[in-house]
Formats: structure tokens, sequence, C-alpha cells
């Protein structure tokens, strides 16, 4: 369980997050949504310890997040991986990453490591590829290979800032399919996205945020009213065109 409680971010006297109260319960499949500049990306940095000078909580698990992040991992796809294409890593390296905190100092990952990175590809449809340098592999592909790697870690929370970046309308279904098929595991998922038509389908639990919250609830009890006030009386809800 995560606890965000009376969470505020300010940046140079701006208010970034105001007010933030919510609670996410295990096995959620959670969607933050809002218009670009709402924070979303920020309240995601704040969960995972990357910005520390914030006023009020954030609680995993019972445990302050600072304290149980240094002994729990959690799953993270960025918004962006930057790598060098060049560089000769594979995709199975890249999944492999997952259990490099488990790995002791001076050791090799061994056969049962590779084998469960196998696995996690394969879970992420991703198995053909374990071969594959990582400049070879399309965008969708390469996102399969980091949500396998996210996997990896056994951790019970994956959180993704905009997984559907750069890829096309069948690649979007197709990964949130995997969503589905690894939340069913008792995963709670954790996404940012943009695209409401598709979070429809998949999601169990709805975040609205621009700065303050303007919702947070179980998808299917969301209206246009609530949508209207997170993103503004200009939003109008569409089928994301890929």
């Amino acid at each position: 369980m995560i606890i965000f409680n009376n969470v505020n971010y300010n940046i140079d006297g701006k208010s970034i997050l105001m007010n933030i109260d919510f609670t996410i319960k295990d096995g959620e499949f959670v969607a933050i949504v809002g218009p670009n500049g709402a924070g979303k990306s920020t309240l995601i940095k704040l969960l995972l310890g990357l910005i520390d000078d914030f006023e009020g909580s954030i609680e995993i698990d019972g445990f302050d997040h600072i304290k149980w992040l240094r002994q729990h991992p959690i799953g993270y796809l960025p918004q962006k991986e930057i790598f060098d294409r060049h560089f000769p890593a594979t995709a199975l390296d890249i999944a492999l990453m997952g259990l490099a905190s488990k790995l002791s100092f001076g050791k090799r990952f061994s056969r049962s490591d590779i084998d469960k990175a196998k696995k996690s590809l394969e879970v992420c449809g991703a198995q053909h590829l374990h071969k594959s340098l990582i400049g070879s592999l399309s965008g969708g592909e390469f996102q399969r290979v980091l949500l396998a790697r996210a996997l990896l870690t056994d951790s019970p929370y994956i959180v993704l800032d905009e997984p559907e970046a750069s890829i096309d309308r069948p690649g979007v279904l197709g990964f949130f399919e995997i969503l589905r098929t690894i939340h069913a595991t008792g995963k709670t998922i954790i996404t940012i996205s943009h695209d409401l038509h598709t979070l429809s389908s998949y999601c169990t639990f709805l975040v609205c945020l621009n700065k303050t919250l303007h919702c947070h609830s179980q998808m299917d009890l969301v209206d246009a009213e609530v949508i209207q006030k997170t993103f503004g009386e200009s939003f109008h809800i569409i089928e994301k065109d890929y």
C-alpha cells in the first residue's frame, strides 16, 4: 500500500504539487492523468525518492518511502531511457540489470539468473530478442525489454512514466495487454498516460492531477465533469490517433 499524506512541493516559491492526499491499495492498476505541467512525473519522482525536499509524507507498506526503498526495489520505466545505441549490449543484458542490486560485488550472473531474465523477457513478449543488440530494437521492442528489467526486480510495484511514448497503436495495445497479465499476478501497477481511451479498458483506479488532486477513485466512477476539471474546458475525450 502506498499513501501520499498532505504532500506539497514548491520550486522557487512556485507550487508544483499542492495538498496531495490519496492511497493506492495493493493490487490496483493505477493511471495518473493530467495535462502537461500537471506534476505527474514529479509525483512519481517523489515516490521513487528522486526528489526529497518536499512537505508531507509518503509511505510504502507502512514505512517512510525512503526507508522502504533502501531495503526494496521498485520496478521503474522512465519516460525516456538514454542509451548509446552503439554499445554492444543485448536485450538479455538489459533485462539482467533488474537483478544487479542482488548481485554480490565481483560476482557474475548465474545460469539461474540468466534463466530468470529469459523468462521475464518471455512474459513481456520479447524472448525472441534476447540476443539482439539494443541498437537494433524498435521503440516498442525496447520498451518491452525495459519492462522485463523492471519485472525482474521482483518488486510488488511497477511504475511507468508514459510507456506508450514512441509506440504505434497496435504496439500500445499489445504493451497494455502485457501489463494486464502482469497485474493479474498481483502486482500493483502505476502508470502515467494521456491515453484515456486505452486506460479505461485496462486500469482499475484513476488519479486526476493538475498540481492538486481533482479525483482519486475507481476508474468506472470517474465522469466527464472530473476530466474537464482536470484538463480544462477546452479538453475533449477522443481516441488517440497513432
